[in-house]
């Protein structure tokens, strides 16, 4: 039997699917480098064998090839580059910082240089640098912030520019400027944030405060220290947050209270004649290290002859002086700045130059004349007419001149803000407790009830009214019937002489001046008061008011003139308003209270034009302009605080009626008055110098507040219901 007959071509069908078996089996196993060449060589040996089975077929569907890993080169299509992002901070402390370096981290690529910097400042303590690691980390430390709220930190990509930051607080240690290891009478100065409080403490526990003006300096006396050596630091409390900073660095003092011994004056001898112009040597002994301060004494005025350092246990110096007759002393100041007393004094002379006398004789004809030689020049003697400013330096002095003009800015916003707040406090401890005070004095009682008091006996209204004649009431100028002429002009010299009792002056012309400037300003502050009255009632349709002298407001100007040269008030809280105005019968309520507007109104703004005219007053250089400026500051001290008394709201005075027509305009009248009053009296530095003074006054304030209201509850309602 014959084999069987296989089709044509089996044999080259079977051959060539086995091979591609192989060939697909070899394809799995190599490696995914080599996927894309076993691909083809499958491809060419398909075609291979269906050529020589004598079958032409195309393959629909090509072979799968395996997964190719990103970014191989294989696929055909190139990976874009990732695009670097901005650096990302962490947060930033919410709390205030108070010690530094600042460690600031935060996120970016790996590689990058991240620029970090604060505040406005390129400085390389207030700038650091970091490279972000593999794990895309940075950090790096800022040695120096600027003090503030909201200083701004960024950190900046320095290949792409691309930026991220944030804002913190900071408040750094004040700094102590006094010298480390200096001698001191107590007193440490520095500087500090502007308007921050600085409190100085010694190791003893004893310390000061007192706040930074808008330069950032800083001043004042530790009470307490006794003499030798002691080590202080400081630290500040800043408006914008109640976080105290860290302590500064501390410094060792050594305390010296102990005024020097006088020093003595050897030279010149008593007696001594000197022509003018002429140097006059002054010598004598003194405590080492001191320094000594020559002054020349006139019957006009007293001037600085020379200065000098003790050496050893001598010192000298030299000066030349104008012609006169001077009696000379010293004084010496040592490194604490103790001021010993008076040395010797020792009467000299100055004699003025006497002129060349003129030529009288001929020359004589057997001898040849001398060619004549040009006289040396020579300073002619000043005029007794034009004294010199150093020997016009004592009635030149303006003693009201210590208050420094308004000035609305920036800078000077801490200071209103604190002159805003003490004129709160002074309403809600002194002038609100104060009015509670009168009404429970004058509240009625009924004569038939007898019942103890907490002062001791019951008082009729017809003792304590409505408290009117306290300082001059409605009672008593209602009518105030006739008074004699010299009246007015002698309560207004006397009100003028009591004024000038607030300050010391050393020259008798300067008395005089400022007296005359005084008792010019008190008359101007009453004109104005009488003349707004006047004008408010004519426009109002009534009887023109009429004017009274009230004597009796003399002590209240004593009391304002004897308690700020006591307290040491520079510039002073004055009073001047001795004339009252009487308004007619028909006058009810709202017309006094808006008649008591206008006055008080007008006498302010009087107080405020003076203020600001003496900041554009140029220092005195004469009489004239001496007794200008004094005009200028004495009517601007009289104006405001008689504004600020008179709108209390007792007794017979003009804030009374203004309360009884309107309660909330004469609550704005009194924080625009006492805000104003608390700007030119303030800073008082015998108050807060060192701290123990404004202390004392809020502990009197807060004393007589709780007095006040006591016995206010106490006839209101205890004394009812007893």
């Amino acid at each position: 039997m014959s084999p069987p007959v296989r089709p044509r071509g089996s044999t080259g069908r079977l051959g060539a699917a086995l091979i591609g078996l192989l060939l697909v089996l070899a394809a799995t196993a190599a490696p995914a480098s080599a996927a894309s060449a076993a691909a083809s060589q499958e491809a060419a040996t398909r075609t291979t064998a269906s050529t020589s089975a004598g079958i032409t077929r195309t393959d629909t569907a090509p072979p799968k090839s395996p997964a190719l890993a990103p970014g191989d080169a294989s696929s055909g299509t190139p990976t874009p580059t990732p695009t670097p992002g901005p650096p990302q901070l962490d947060p930033l402390p919410s709390r205030l910082i108070t010690t530094l370096p600042l460690t600031v981290s935060g996120t970016a690529d790996p590689g990058e240089v991240i620029d970090i910097s604060g505040g406005s400042s390129t400085s390389a303590d207030s700038s650091c640098a970091a490279t972000a690691g593999d794990d895309g980390r940075f950090r790096c430390a800022i040695q120096r912030l600027p003090d503030g709220p909201g200083v701004p930190v960024r950190a900046v990509s320095r290949s792409t520019g691309l930026a991220d930051s944030g804002r913190v607080d900071v408040l750094t240690p004040p700094v102590i400027t006094s010298a480390d290891g200096g001698t001191t009478g107590g007193g440490i100065r520095g500087t500090a944030y502007t308007g921050a409080t600085v409190t100085v403490t010694a190791e003893t526990g004893d310390s000061c405060s007192f706040p930074a003006d808008s330069g950032g300096s800083w001043g004042c006396v530790i009470p307490g220290l006794r003499d030798g050596s002691h080590t202080i630091s400081a630290t500040q409390v800043a408006p914008f947050s109640s976080t105290r900073s860290a302590a500064s660095r501390s410094i060792t003092v050594v305390v010296d209270t102990v005024a020097p011994g006088a020093p003595t004056l050897t030279s010149p001898a008593p007696g001594t004649s000197a022509a003018a112009g002429k140097p006059i040597t002054f010598g004598g002994a003194g405590e080492a290290g001191a320094g000594v301060t020559v002054y020349a004494n006139t019957s006009r005025a007293t001037t600085v002859a020379c200065t000098a350092t003790v050496t050893g246990t001598s010192w000298s110096c030299t000066a030349a002086l104008q012609p006169g007759d001077y009696l000379a002393s010293a004084l010496q100041r040592d490194a604490a700045g103790n001021v010993s007393a008076g040395s010797n004094a020792v009467a000299i002379s100055v004699e003025a130059a006497a002129a060349a006398p003129p030529a009288t004789g001929k020359p004589s004809p057997s001898t040849t004349p001398a060619p004549a030689q040009p006289a040396p020049p020579t300073a002619a003697p000043p005029s007794p007419s034009a004294p010199t400013h150093a020997e016009t330096r004592g009635w030149t002095d303006t003693p009201f001149s210590t208050a420094s003009a308004p000035v609305v800015s920036a800078a000077t916003m801490p200071g209103w803000l604190r002159s805003v707040g003490l004129a709160i406090a002074a309403l809600l401890l002194l002038v609100l407790p104060g009015r509670l005070l009168v009404a429970a004095l004058s509240r009625p009682r009924e004569p038939a009830a007898r019942r103890a008091s907490i002062f001791g006996r019951n008082r009729a209204r017809s003792e304590l009214g409505e408290a009117d004649a306290l300082l001059g009431g409605a009672h008593a100028a209602s009518t105030p019937g006739s008074q004699p002429v010299w009246l007015a002009p002698v309560i207004g010299v006397t009100a003028a002489a009591l004024v000038t009792l607030s300050t010391s002056v050393q020259d008798a012309s300067a008395y005089l001046r400022l007296l005359a400037a005084v008792a010019l300003a008190v008359v101007g502050v009453n004109a104005i008061w009488l003349l707004a009255a006047r004008g408010m009632t004519r426009h109002l349709g009534l009887t023109p008011a009429r004017s009274v002298v009230r004597p009796w407001l003399l002590p209240v100007v004593a009391a304002t003139a004897l308690g700020s040269r006591f307290i040491g008030l520079e510039p002073a809280l004055l009073f001047g308003l001795v004339v009252g105005a009487v308004l007619p019968e028909a006058a009810d309520r709202i017309a006094r209270g808006r008649t008591a507007a206008v006055q008080l109104s007008a006498v302010a703004a009087l107080g405020v034009l003076a203020w600001l005219i003496v900041g554009v007053l140029p220092s005195p250089s004469g009489d004239v302009s001496a007794f200008v400026r004094e005009l200028a500051n004495s009517t601007a001290l009289i104006a405001i605080g008689s504004t600020a008394i008179a709108l209390l709201p007792f007794g017979g005075l003009a804030g009374r009626a203004v309360l009884r027509w309107s309660r909330p305009l004469w609550l704005a009248m009194a924080l625009v008055v006492y805000t104003v009053l608390f700007a030119l009296l303030l800073p008082v530095a015998s108050l807060v110098q060192a701290g123990s003074g404004m202390v004392a006054m809020v502990v009197a304030a807060l004393v007589f507040a709780v007095l006040s209201v006591s016995v206010w509850l106490w006839e209101r309602y205890v004394e009812p219901a007893r």
